[in-house]
């Protein structure tokens, strides 16, 4: 087997699967005296309600040319790639709950984790990104 096949043979399912999504449903902290934080992973319906319950904070995680390109109303915006994430999530009420989403959810996948080790309680993952958002005709502003 040549150099160029294995390159390809075991590096393009590894970039390929390394980007997908995280496979896991539910996270708990690993703090066991803490049992009410989480991270859970929700389908667009779900999220919607979440969203429109107003008891917590939409975060989207994607660029600023994502989210030039269409965001769920009233999200804050920070970056999960930029140098400011962490500052900017600092600046956020950990009492409420946090509504995270991306594109198709593996950015905010990371991001929930991150929340979850910086203090945040309760954290909902939009399962699908905002690409599963605007399919099911949910409103986007520009």
């Amino acid at each position: 087997m040549s150099f160029k096949h294995a390159f390809i043979f075991f590096w393009v399912p590894f970039l390929f699967f390394g980007c997908s999504q995280n496979k896991i449903e539910n996270h708990k902290t690993k703090d066991p005296s803490n049992s009410e934080s989480f991270i859970k992973n929700v389908d667009a319906a779900t999220f919607k309600n979440l969203v429109d319950s107003g008891q917590g904070i939409v975060l989207d995680v994607r660029t600023i040319g994502e989210v030039a390109q269409g965001h769920i109303p009233n999200a804050h915006v920070a970056d999960i790639y930029q140098r400011d994430f962490m500052e900017k999530i600092q600046q956020l009420p950990r009492d409420k709950e946090v509504y995270v989403y991306c594109t198709v959810g593996a950015r905010s996948s990371q991001a929930a984790k991150i929340l979850l080790d910086n203090g945040f309680k309760k954290v909902y993952n939009l399962k699908g990104g905002i690409i599963d958002w605007t399919r099911n005709g949910y409103p986007i502003e520009k």
